[in-house]
């Protein structure tokens, strides 16, 4: 499987999540009454979205080779 197909089948769940992750951290600075952009964490959501979408394009390339995903 290459990456390109990765991305298409893993699309939706990705963007569900990251939607989500960005709706709650909202309401929760919302709530605060923190300011709503804060860089620095802001960042680290866009690090951990990353991360998420490296693992599961890995697990699919292992995958497609027949790897287990141990």
């Amino acid at each position: 499987m290459r990456l390109i197909e990765s991305l298409r089948k893993n699309a939706t769940l990705l963007l569900s999540g990251l939607v989500t992750a960005v709706f709650a951290l909202i309401l929760m600075r919302e709530l605060g009454g923190e300011p709503l952009i804060q860089p620095p964490g802001d960042f680290g959501i866009l690090i951990g979205a990353m991360l998420v979408t490296a693992f599961l394009i890995v697990r699919d390339i292992r995958e497609s080779n027949g790897k287990p995903n141990s």
